[in-house]
């Protein structure tokens, strides 16, 4: 059985955010450079060079003038061997989240929804040179009453610049219903896998649904929380030490042969299987 995965919190400072320089990620090559979990989301924007990270089992290659955003709770490994220089801004959800359309930003935006692909954004050089800058400056000025909701208003605009550029390639709606199913299924996938449960609890009907979802995601309301409920389950028994029992106790399936079941149909293989092929 493979050791529990490294899972990082956000070290105690005035405030949950933090600028960080690339370089700092070879000088940590035990840590950073294997299979980690952190519990706060991160940009990364490289600036000379590229970088390739593994993220939820998939290489990321991230090139000079491109941003990516890591959500929290995803499985990450830093490039250590190539050249590259870039920023890292590190920032927790509550942080983040001021206002209600913050906190639904975090899991309708495609930069940040629990199963989108991490694509990497083009982004301009000068404008996040100068947004960085802002952003550095308010965190070092001596605090006062203004340093919060200042640095809370420049990294706002620092994600929703790289909204922009990837919606820009990828347009999609901004639907308010999309953003409510998005945000229920990230609070309940654990407990809840039927798409009636989602149904009552927006008080919609499913052609709707599917309408808003389909047209926003590119995929159906169930596929989406499939796709939620896999991610979690792939994280887990590659990364934990839980018996495969005790992780479908944890994603909501009462029986082991129903969670068996599940995994099988939807990518081919058993749990146990699936955790033999990832061990190294």
């Amino acid at each position: 059985m493979q050791e529990d995965i490294k899972t990082f919190g956000f070290k105690p400072l005035p405030l949950e955010i933090e600028i960080k320089d690339l370089g700092f990620v070879k000088e940590l090559p035990g840590l950073l450079g294997r299979p980690h979990k952190a519990n706060f989301y991160q940009l990364v924007w490289i600036t000379e060079g590229k970088a390739c990270f593994t993220i939820d089992f998939r290489e990321i290659i991230i090139r000079a003038g491109e941003v990516l955003i890591i959500s929290a709770g995803q499985v990450c490994q830093f490039d250590i061997s190539n050249e590259y220089t870039g920023k890292l801004i590190l920032f927790t959800a509550s942080f983040f989240t001021v206002t209600e359309p913050d906190g639904n930003f975090l899991y309708t935006s495609q930069i940040l929804n629990p199963v989108s692909l991490n694509k990497t954004i083009p982004v301009c050089e000068e404008q996040m040179s100068q947004l960085f800058s802002l952003l550095n400056k308010a965190l070092i000025q001596p605090a006062d009453s203004h340093q919060l909701p200042i640095a809370q208003s420049y990294l706002r605009i620092l994600l929703l610049e790289t909204e922009r550029k990837l919606t820009a390639r990828y347009p999609l709606s901004q639907d308010t219903l999309v953003r409510k199913f998005c945000t229920e299924v990230e609070s309940h996938f654990r407990q809840c896998h039927t798409i009636e449960f989602y149904l009552s609890l927006l008080g919609i009907n499913e052609k709707a649904l599917s309408r808003s979802i389909k047209q926003h995601t590119g995929k159906t309301p169930k596929v989406y929380l499939d796709l939620r409920i896999l991610l979690e389950a792939k994280r887990l028994l590659t990364y934990s030490n839980q018996t495969v029992k005790e992780i479908g106790y944890e994603l909501g399936f009462g029986e082991p042969a129903n969670f068996n079941k599940y995994f099988r149909k939807h990518t081919g293989i058993t749990p146990g299987a699936f955790r033999l092929s990832t061990q190294v």
